[in-house]
């Protein structure tokens, strides 16, 4: 379901981390205001090797380490940028903060706070690919700073690289309680209306070549065939100091519900862009809905420079999916090169497969500051995990999954001087594991949770106002992947080794930089890879993403100009690593201009996206191919009142 959908499309997008911001306020700057390379979205402009569906080669929003201001989400859906203000992988150093570091990293949410003055923040542009928005956000002090409302909406239809049209309205609100300091409640509301979200076609070629190069922004796929959703999340963040504790608690309830989805299938496409079979598969009635949370009590100790923090903690989720029935249409010799409209067919859907989760984890942690000197951490939890499939075929019964492990972290940094830190950390994880794609026989089943593990450790340094981070990393998991059957099923032990790098800060007046580098070695192991099954290197995994991101603001001038050039290593393109997507980089130019409307701050901003009009392809794990975007643009206007 969402997870899939959301697989799919980053998958699809892999090259295109950076996108112009579409509901961007004055002062949203990513560049500018990442702390480092690894990930930062700030409004709903994203920069870094890193982003919430790829950290160190794995996606923590599959493996469920998604945070909202720290608690434990299990996000469905993600929310509109009415109500998040951005979110920031954490990684590394910047994990260290957290009791319960994830193996897979942690993709924390951060949610927009009322703040004590009015203000209105409206926002239209136009592009990439013929797509437009508009929007609006408020925030509305009502007793200062004690009591406030943020609320906002906004229509987008957004342009695709494939010549689709997807249109969404959005609104959401946050409101904010503090009655005296030390105490805050914050509910909030998300609401994202997604419809004519045409599937774009996925391309399988017939043997081991890539397939032939067509002509970008055209829509080649049916018109029928797309996703129409609503998307909701609800909840709740309150904070207490209640006898020198600190209690923290989140609750939130997440829900995609899908009407209609579709996946176009081209089997068997050749040189030629010919296609063997076209299959389109589609669902209706699809949800995804899950109520999850975390209450999490500290206590501090000041001892001199030295601060003692015990942390216990209980998190709880009970999530429910329904999926299954699909109608296949078997359209039949098709091409990959043009349009091939084919008139809607009529289709029955079939009975729906119940998948139900239950998981509670309980949790104590340290950690331990001496000022200049380090950090160190310890947290142990233990956590007891149930799933439980109800197909809708009485004679077909799947075992309950059950496991509850218990689950131990460590961490520690050393202060060489106060420029020069280094860390290092293990840390054990019980983590969703992947959702059978939409090709796959078993489309959309869920395996049952997997145990993971990570190690990693390095240096950061800082001079000036620049902050350099380079480490090493070690991830191993199960590994999940097609069969020759077209089953999804777990297929060997996947481990990824490499070396992560990040310089971010300012290194001239007015000029700021974010630069980073990873380079991965990932291996899989187990009997398919020793009989010849599959290749050691998983399916889409690279050897490199490098990306370097410039920020220049003229002296005493309303203008900047902005940079992002980013590039990948060569990709392995099948299961049996004789084939690989060329290397390839692509570079984005834009330019801000600041003014005033009346008393109001605007902005306007321009942006090209792959300058050179690089053409490229990008493959998903399970072996289908996409284009990568053409050369666009986009202008956007901004205002805060």
């Amino acid at each position: 379901m969402l997870r899939e959908t959301l697989r799919l499309s980053a998958a699809a997008m892999a090259l295109l981390i950076t996108m112009p911001a579409l509901a961007q306020r004055t002062d949203d700057n990513a560049v500018t205001q990442a702390e480092d390379a690894f990930g930062t979205s700030v409004g709903e402009e994203s920069i870094g090797i890193y982003n919430d569906f790829d950290v160190r080669g794995f996606s923590p929003v599959d493996a469920g380490n998604v945070r909202i201001e720290g608690l434990y989400f299990d996000m469905q859906t993600g929310l509109t940028g009415r109500v998040s203000d951005g979110s920031t992988v954490r990684v590394g150093l910047s994990a260290q903060s957290y009791a319960f570091p994830a193996p897979t990293g942690i993709a924390d949410l951060s949610l927009r706070k009322p703040g004590a003055r009015r203000l209105i923040s409206a926002g239209a542009g136009f592009g990439p690919w013929n797509g437009g928005y508009a929007d609006v956000d408020v925030q509305l002090p009502i007793d200062g700073e004690r009591l406030g409302l943020a609320a906002g909406m906004g229509i987008y239809r957004y342009g695709q690289p494939y010549g689709g049209s997807p249109q969404d309205f959005s609104l959401g609100a946050v409101a904010r309680w503090a009655p005296r300091p030390g105490v805050e409640i914050m509910p909030f509301w998300s609401r994202i209306r997604d419809t004519d979200n045409e599937a774009q076609p996925l391309l399988f070629t017939s043997g081991d070549f890539l397939p032939k190069r067509f002509k970008r922004n055209e829509f080649y796929g049916q018109h029928w065939a797309d996703d129409n959703s609503e998307q909701t999340n609800y909840g709740l963040l309150a904070r207490a100091d209640p006898a020198g504790f600190e209690v923290r608690l989140g609750v939130f309830r997440s829900i995609f519900d899908s009407d209609t989805s579709a996946v176009d299938l081209l089997f068997d496409t050749a040189p030629d862009g010919s296609v063997g079979k076209r299959l389109i598969v589609l669902e209706n009635g699809d949800k995804s809905a899950s109520t999850s949370g975390e209450l999490r009590v500290s206590r501090h100790f000041d001892e001199g420079v030295r601060r003692h923090t015990l942390i216990a903690s209980v998190r709880g989720r009970a999530q429910d999916r329904r999926y299954g029935g699909a109608a296949l249409v078997d359209l039949g010799a098709s091409t990959s090169l043009g349009e091939d409209f084919r008139p809607e067919p009529v289709t029955t859907q079939g009975p729906k497969t119940q998948d139900r989760v239950r998981q509670t984890t309980f949790g104590v942690a340290y950690q331990g500051r001496w000022r200049g000197i380090g950090e160190l951490g310890f947290g142990i939890q233990k956590t007891d995990y149930t799933k439980r499939i109800t197909d809708p075929n009485p004679a077909v019964i799947f075992p309950e999954s059950h496991d509850a492990p218990i689950l131990f972290s460590a961490t520690a940094a050393f202060y060489a001087t106060p420029k020069l830190a280094f860390y290092g950390g293990y840390t054990r994880g019980l983590e969703e594991s992947p959702v059978a794609p939409r090709e796959a026989v078993n489309l959309n089943e869920a395996p049952p949770a997997i145990r993971t593990r990570q190690a990693d450790a390095g240096v950061r340094w800082s001079v000036g106002k620049i902050t350099a981070v380079v480490g090493v990393f070690d991830v191993e998991k199960p590994y999940f992947n097609l069969d020759p059957a077209l089953r999804f099923r777990q297929l060997g032990m996947v481990r990824n080794r490499g070396i992560e790098f990040s310089v971010a800060g300012q290194i001239l007046p007015g000029l700021n930089v974010v630069a980073g580098n990873v380079l991965i070695d990932a291996k899989v192991s187990g009997e398919e890879v020793r009989n010849g099954t599959i290749g050691a290197r998983p399916v889409a995994s690279f050897r490199r993403h490098t990306i370097l991101s410039l920020d220049y603001r003229l002296p005493n001038s309303p203008f900047s100009f902005d940079a992002f050039a980013e590039g990948t290593s060569d990709r392995v393109a099948n299961s049996a690593n004789t084939l690989f997507i060329p290397t390839r980089a692509v570079l984005n130019l834009g330019t801000r201009y600041r003014f005033k409307l009346g008393e109001a701050d605007a902005l306007f901003r321009f942006q090209v996206a792959n300058v050179t009009n690089t053409f490229g392809w990008s493959n998903g794990n399970s072996g289908f191919y996409v284009p990568n975007g053409s050369r666009r643009f986009s202008m956007s206007v901004a205002t805060d009142i």
